[in-house]
């Protein structure tokens, strides 16, 4: 496929959350490294036309991303990650080649472009700042749409096609845990009573996890880790996927995902807390069926 290409002018960087930045530049680099778990040449080079304005950058994150230097588990963690959600939208878009595929809180992902059939409708819903941005480098297709509104704006699902027989997936990496927990609660149930019969997969935390994040070390334990410029911290976690089937009637958890499942060599001493459940499922990718279609 077509690497990405600027349609516009540079973006402003400085709009955009730095969190954001990490699993653009984790892809990227994992694509270089021998044996890839994936590879993206697109986003190889992306990373290398904003290098131009990072390595001068006045944030510290932004001159680290720009010298390669991020954590070797974090690449391959990340990189798990995308191969899976990329698999997840594969295997529903050979059931269905003419399903709508819904991004949410889409960041600076460019899935749409590895998986692409030919003849999918692809929806990238996030903030303004963070779609600006993407329009300066992927432009929209006929196909391929923007959406530039909170996801907690509802309205935003008035964007979607309204055509009998659509089938929906709904995808959410590495956003939910950034949501109050009844927010989470809100949209997704909204997703059921709108669109029932589609599918969401979404990442998500444990109960056990978040509460770590809010001690005093944990509140500031990515800001030192990543180099940010403020501490981010995790909001939304559950016990089990099964806690969100309790949400609405039809909502069905039919899947569940972790880097564990991968027997990936890279993660190395990682392997060793696989059969800790508390550390196996601190971050997990759950799959739902929203109901039954009419």
């Amino acid at each position: 496929m077509s690497e990405m290409q600027p349609t516009g002018g540079e973006p402003d960087i400085t709009a955009v959350s730095e969190t954001l930045f990490l699993p653009l530049y984790a892809l990227a680099l994992e694509s270089r490294r021998p044996h890839p778990i994936i590879v993206d040449e697109g986003v190889v080079a992306l990373t290398q036309r904003l290098n131009e304005q990072f390595a001068a950058s006045d944030r510290r994150l932004f001159r680290r991303l720009a010298a390669g230097r991020l954590p070797g588990t974090l690449l391959t963690t990340v990189s798990l990650r995308i191969r899976h959600f990329d698999e997840v939208v594969r295997e529903f878009l050979e059931r269905e080649p003419d399903g709508v595929v819904v991004s949410l809180g889409c960041g600076l992902d460019d899935r749409r472009r590895r998986v692409d059939n030919g003849r999918m409708r692809w929806f990238d819903l996030d903030l303004p700042e963070v779609i600006e941005f993407r329009r300066a480098w992927l432009a929209e297709t006929d196909r391929m749409r923007y959406i530039a509104r909170s996801v907690l704006d509802h309205s935003w699902m008035d964007e979607l096609p309204d055509e009998p027989g659509s089938r929906f997936l709904f995808i959410a990496e590495g956003l939910f845990m950034y949501l109050p927990p009844d927010d989470v609660r809100a949209l997704v149930v909204a997703l059921r009573e709108r669109f029932a019969g589609s599918e969401l997969v979404c990442e998500i935390a444990s109960d056990w996890a978040i509460a770590q994040m809010h001690t005093a070390f944990g509140r500031g334990k990515m800001r030192r880790q990543f180099s940010l410029s403020h501490d981010v911290v995790f909001e939304f976690g559950v016990a089990s996927g099964h806690d969100i089937e309790a949400w609405a009637e039809g909502i069905e958890l039919i899947g569940a995902w972790n880097y564990y499942d991968e027997n990936e060599p890279k993660l190395r001493l990682m392997s060793l807390f696989a059969r800790m459940d508390r550390i196996r499922w601190l971050q997990w990718v759950a799959r739902f069926r929203l109901g039954r279609s009419g």
